[in-house]
């Protein structure tokens, strides 16, 4: 049986920031949040510690690189008493792209893992060099406990998958191991579980991922059968600073004219909801529209658009839905979101409350009228599915 007591520090590697998160079991006791700030065209990183019962305190010191500050989190969750003799970690565990064959399964990280993720710099040049750095701070500054990188695409990966194949020369496909592998794994992988623990598991249902980014997996009796982002996360819908799909000739272009690096980070950082409206924040462009904004306007009904579509090519393909459900950020918070999008779907027979009340409480909430097919709201634990299959992993190599 899978021991749910585990400590495990779960860390998230950015491009300049650093977020320590430890949890007990399911629980998160406490977070350093580590940034880098510009003073006097020199960046230090400062550091925000957050405890259990939510307060914050900005710590004094600062640190020159990001590496200095992971040595120094040991410390801090040892003073904070999180950390002991008594209650040593379990694991470290850090999220991976899903990037080649390799990353489709969790690891206990060893040279392979760094030799799998070199290779995947070519779909990956910004996300991979943060993984990087993350684990091997890891070894370094807890050099006796387990690291485990863990993949975004485990639970999207699966036989049921009926879209996962690129209509590319096999020998192409073959060499760079290139596959729609999807990402956001932990968070389906969760709410998925989470369905079927309610006892709300319908044959067809879809599950939207709306947040920073965005996606939608349609599930065929609990297992995937169509997701939307692909071999990068890139594919699949427009999002809060991500283009969504793009002719390809676009990439192809920009990547000769940019460099592929830089044609990446345009269109990861600098597109979507950001370069059309001017905001990545769903809740200004809701404001703007509401105002008559019409750049606002565009890019809300483009999100809509996107997102209705993809529910309906879904329904095409599943030979109809049964049942949606909205997580992450937008997808959790945003009535005006979520009403929009069904408002489109109501020949599906979808019907959404203009009063619905979410209860967190209860894990879950159905959000359609009576004579409709239901709408769920569940909130999302990426964490908490890291953990279970961390803890899974780690007991099967005692």
């Amino acid at each position: 049986m899978t021991n749910i007591t585990k400590i495990f520090l779960v860390l998230n590697s950015g491009s300049s920031s650093e977020k320590f998160s430890l949890y007990e079991g399911e629980d998160e006791v406490c977070s350093l949040y580590f940034e880098g700030i510009e003073k006097n065209g020199k960046k230090e990183f400062i550091c925000t510690i957050t405890r259990a019962d939510g307060s914050e305190e900005k710590l004094d010191k600062k640190w020159d690189s990001l590496s200095e500050a992971f040595k120094e989190a040991k410390d801090i969750f040892e003073k904070e008493g999180f950390i002991n003799e008594a209650h040593p970690l379990d694991g470290i565990l850090v999220r991976t792209p899903a990037a080649g064959k390799y990353f489709t399964k969790h690891h206990i990280v060893d040279q392979e893992t760094f030799d799998e993720l070199e290779k995947a710099k070519l779909t990956y040049p910004l996300h991979v060099p943060g993984a990087i750095r993350g684990l091997k701070n890891a070894q370094e500054a807890f050099p006796n406990i387990p690291v485990i990188a863990m993949s975004d695409s485990e639970s999207l990966t699966r036989k049921s998958r009926k879209d996962n194949i690129y209509a590319l020369p096999k020998e192409i496909i073959d060499e760079y191991e290139l596959a729609r592998y999807g990402a956001h794994g932990s968070s389906y992988g969760f709410i998925i579980d989470k369905v079927k623990e309610l006892g709300i598991l319908e044959k067809k249902m879809v599950v939207c991922h709306l947040g920073s980014g965005c996606s939608i997996t349609g599930f065929i009796d609990g297992e995937p059968a169509y997701t939307s982002m692909g071999e990068t996360p890139l594919e699949g819908l427009m999002s809060s600073t991500r283009a969504g799909s793009v002719d390809p000739a676009i990439g192809a272009i920009l990547g000769e004219k940019l460099g592929a690096d830089e044609a990446i980070k345009l269109m990861i950082k600098d597109s979507g909801l950001l370069a059309l409206a001017g905001s990545s924040d769903m809740r200004e462009i809701i404001a703007r529209t509401e105002e008559d904004d019409e750049n606002a306007a565009i890019a809300y009904n483009m999100f809509v658009d996107g997102v209705a579509g993809k529910i309906g090519e879904y329904a095409a393909k599943m030979g109809g839905i049964d049942a949606i459900v909205f997580t992450a950020t937008i997808g959790e918070r945003s009535f005006p979101v979520r009403n929009s999008i069904i408002s489109k779907l109501e020949f599906m027979g979808f019907k959404i409350k203009n009063d619905a009340v979410i209860d967190k409480s209860k894990g879950y909430a159905n959000i359609a009228e009576d004579d409709s097919k239901p709408i769920y709201v569940i909130p999302t634990n990426e964490a908490a599915y890291m953990i279970k299959k961390a803890s899974e992993l780690l007991d099967n190599e005692e």
